[in-house]
């Protein structure tokens, strides 16, 4: 029963709340301040008040289960929620409705904010939770990023996070949509369907409502191509096409190329001989062609190619190189190819979840960054002069180092996509709240470590991690903050800790929801403002 209901519908009756086409701050602020006067069982949301059509609807949070009211004047039909309460109070009816899918296609329909956008070009921030439910991090991603020059994709999962956690892509973005409402959060969001590797998981994600999609080739990426001789470099180069006379096509085609990128402070030259031509078709054609497809089938799913398209080839062994990048571009671009984004492999190491590193796992020296540098410019050169297109920049928590790099050769063309990181934070707030829990946590991670980063490069080194008995409260927050090794541990074992102590997990986080988004929207405002970017 939701106690003090009655008076908190009379107050908006009072205050013309249901005769007004759209809510105003101090209609708001007018709830806020009856919420205070008011004793309730309940807390309701003021940033999502909103009126629609005679009907009000606000997000209430009762003893950790958030829903959704639906008030409007007696005999209105239903708009098509669940509903899994109607009150009736003198001239009004209150529908109380569960969090459910068929909730947020109608709550989308409604309010359109509530529904993610193409974002094309913008500097993005993906923010992805590999948690969810009633323990959604979006409402602490807003709160990061509503007060920054941003767009932000707050629905962002890929096929192997949603295996590891239990979870659809719709689930995914029910739960994006829920915490934007649950704010009030108006701007332009979108939702990015992650390292889509095959036809079925692109299908699921355009079917569930994803506007951005991002195709990982990896598995048809030939990376043994370093260790190839000139022969039988040779021989892989001409099975890659039907005819002799086609091979050659091809080779002339990038033999022919003679060019200088240049930019007020940059000059790169494009120029290729046989051998680079046949290393850089045989490791990435393959991968180019599945793209390729794979872009025709989304357009094709979807009806129409308004969406937003990505290219990841950064989960490869060696560094993406510029003239690489270039071809790459090329051969999408003459397959009719929209891009709004390629992901290329940094020459760095971007392990999960702690800054920038070499590709041997070392701190990077001076002249490591430098390269790292020099890297970045020229993958931003040939973004900015073969699309304009946004350079994507996966595992991208915590590389503190590598973002004003990165934001200064973009010139804010970038698309940096997290989750561990807000993962961690949430375990931090466990931690804090129950000692005993991260312990058992710490545990499980410790035993489940080498299934668990399977499909992630690591260079993690176990010796650093201590055992879970030796843990307390403050030891734990100091270790997930500070210890690399830790936060690494932690960090892949998502999968394996949420299997087995989700509900707990999840409990715990809605007894403290509060001091969850505020960590999450803290640790989230160092990305941002690692990057530069300016403040709304």
């Amino acid at each position: 029963m939701l106690e003090g209901i009655g008076g908190l519908v009379k107050a908006l009756e009072l205050k013309g709340v249901f005769r007004s086409s759209e809510i105003t701050p101090a209609q708001k602020k007018m709830m806020g301040e009856t919420i205070s006067s008011l004793k309730l069982n309940f807390y309701p949301y003021r940033d999502s008040l909103e009126t629609s059509k005679g009907r009000v609807y606000f997000m209430i949070n009762q003893d950790g289960e958030r829903r959704l009211l639906s008030v409007a004047p007696r005999n209105k039909a239903n708009e098509g929620f669940t509903v899994s309460e109607v009150l009736n109070l003198n001239n009004f009816t209150v529908k109380v409705c569960p969090l459910t899918h068929d909730s947020a296609v109608v709550i989308r329909e409604i309010f359109g904010y509530t529904s993610p956008s193409v974002l094309s070009t913008k500097s993005a921030f993906g923010t992805g939770d590999r948690i969810g439910g009633a323990a959604s991090a979006t409402p602490g991603h807003i709160r990061a990023a509503k007060n920054y020059d941003v767009a932000v994709f707050l629905a962002q999962q890929s096929v192997r996070e949603n295996a590891r956690t239990g979870r659809t892509f719709r689930q995914v973005l029910d739960d994006a949509t829920w915490g934007v409402f649950q704010e009030g959060y108006k701007r332009q969001w979108g939702a990015d369907a992650d390292h889509l590797m095959d036809l079925v998981s692109m299908g699921q994600a355009v079917d569930a409502g994803f506007t951005m999609f991002t195709v990982d080739p990896s598995r048809c990426i030939n990376d043994t191509v370093v260790n190839m001789g000139l022969e039988e470099l040779r021989g892989a180069f001409l099975t890659l096409f039907s005819t002799r006379r086609e091979a050659k096509k091809f080779m002339e085609k990038y033999l022919s190329i003679s060019r200088k990128l240049t930019s007020p402070t940059d000059t790169l030259k494009i120029e290729y001989h046989e051998e680079e031509v046949m290393r850089i078709a045989v490791q990435y054609l393959r991968a180019i062609r599945f793209t390729s497809d794979a872009y025709a089938a989304i357009a094709h799913h979807k009806g129409t190619t308004d969406f937003d398209f990505e290219m990841s080839v950064d989960e490869t062994s060696t560094p993406t190189t510029a003239l690489a990048h270039y071809l790459i571009i090329r051969e999408l671009r003459d397959a009719g190819v929209r891009l709004t984004s390629l992901a290329p492999r940094f020459d760095a190491g971007f392990e999960k979840g702690v800054d920038i590193r070499t590709n041997n796992g070392r701190k990077p020296s001076p002249a490591d960054l430098k390269r790292f540098e020099d890297n970045v410019k020229d993958h931003a050169l040939i973004a900015r002069k073969m699309g304009p297109y946004k350079l994507g920049v996966h595992s991208g928590s915590d590389k503190f180092t590598a973002y004003p790099i990165i934001s200064r050769h973009t010139e804010g063309m970038f698309h940096v996509k997290t989750a561990g990181t807000s993962y961690l934070e949430a375990v931090k707030v466990i931690a804090k709240a129950n000692p005993s829990l991260y312990r058992q946590l710490h545990q499980h991670a410790l035993e489940t470590f080498e299934p668990n980063r399977k499909t992630y490069h690591l260079t993690t080194n176990l010796a650093n991690v201590p055992e879970a008995r030796e843990l307390n409260q403050t030891k734990a927050v100091e270790g997930l903050t500070e210890n690399d090794d830790w936060r690494q541990v932690i960090h892949v074992a998502y999968g394996a800790l949420l299997q087995k102590f989700g509900k707990r997990m999840i409990g715990i986080l809605s007894e403290n929801l509060e001091d969850y988004y505020q960590t999450i929207a803290r640790h989230i405002r160092l990305h941002l403002d690692g990057f530069g970017l300016k403040k709304l």
